[in-house]
C-alpha cells in the first residue's frame, strides 16, 4: 500500500512540474486590439502551434524544430467574431488558450487557459507501459489495435486519477500496434512496434 501511495505522489509531482514548466514556456498576449502574440521558449523538435476556430477548424498549424524561442503574431482583422483557441502541443501536454473576438477587438478570457496532459506510453522489449494523469477525473477510454484494426484490449470510462497499466505482448506477433486514447473531446494515438 505504501508503494502505491508513493507512486501516486510521484505521478502528481511529475504532473504539476510539467504544468509549471508548460505555463512558463508559453505566453499568449494581446498586443493591440486585433493582434495576438504567442511566444514559446525552449522549443523542442516536434512541438506544435495551432490556431483553431470554435468548431475545431484549423486556421494555422506548424510543427517546429528545436530552437531557443519562437514567436508568432496572429492578426484577427479578417476573421469573424467568435471564440478561437491558441494551442501549443509538446510530448507531454497540450495548452489551450481561448481568445474572444468581437466588435471591440480581441481579448483573452481570464483564467480560462487549460492544460490537457497526454497519455504516456513506454515500450521495453515486449512490454508496453501506459500511464495517464487524469487530475480532473474525466472519463478516459483506451483501445489497443493491431495492424489489421482488430481490437485487442479496451478500457471504457476510466476515471482514476492515475491510470497505469502494463501489457505483455510477448505472445503477440511482431509488428505495429496503435493505442487510442479518447479524453473528452480529444483523441491521442500512440504507435508502438513490437
Amino acid at each position: 500500500m505504501k508503494r502505491v501511495i508513493n507512486l501516486c505522489l510521484l505521478a502528481m509531482v511529475i504532473a504539476f512540474s510539467n504544468f509549471a514548466n508548460a505555463a512558463g514556456k508559453v505566453s499568449v498576449e494581446i498586443t493591440n486590439s486585433l493582434m495576438v502574440n504567442v511566444s514559446l521558449k525552449e522549443v523542442a523538435q516536434g512541438d506544435k502551434l495551432y490556431l483553431k476556430d470554435y468548431y475545431g477548424e484549423m486556421l494555422f498549424n506548424i510543427t517546429l524544430d528545436e530552437m531557443p524561442s519562437y514567436q508568432k503574431y496572429f492578426n484577427f482583422n479578417n476573421v469573424p467574431d467568435g471564440i478561437y483557441f491558441v494551442e501549443t502541443e509538446n510530448v507531454f501536454d497540450v495548452k489551450v488558450t481561448p481568445v474572444l473576438k468581437n466588435k471591440k477587438g480581441v481579448s483573452l478570457i481570464e483564467n480560462s487557459s487549460i492544460i490537457v496532459f497526454k497519455p504516456q506510453v513506454n515500450t521495453e522489449k515486449n512490454i508496453v507501459k501506459v500511464m495517464y494523469n487524469n487530475i480532473k477525473k474525466l472519463p478516459m477510454n483506451m483501445a489497443i489495435y493491431d495492424s489489421k484494426w482488430n481490437l485487442l484490449e479496451e478500457v471504457v470510462n476510466n476515471t482514476d486519477e492515475v491510470f497505469k497499466n502494463t501489457y505483455d505482448f510477448s505472445k503477440m506477433p511482431k509488428g505495429a500496434y496503435q493505442i487510442h486514447f479518447t479524453l473528452k473531446d480529444r483523441i491521442f494515438i500512440k504507435k508502438v512496434s513490437i
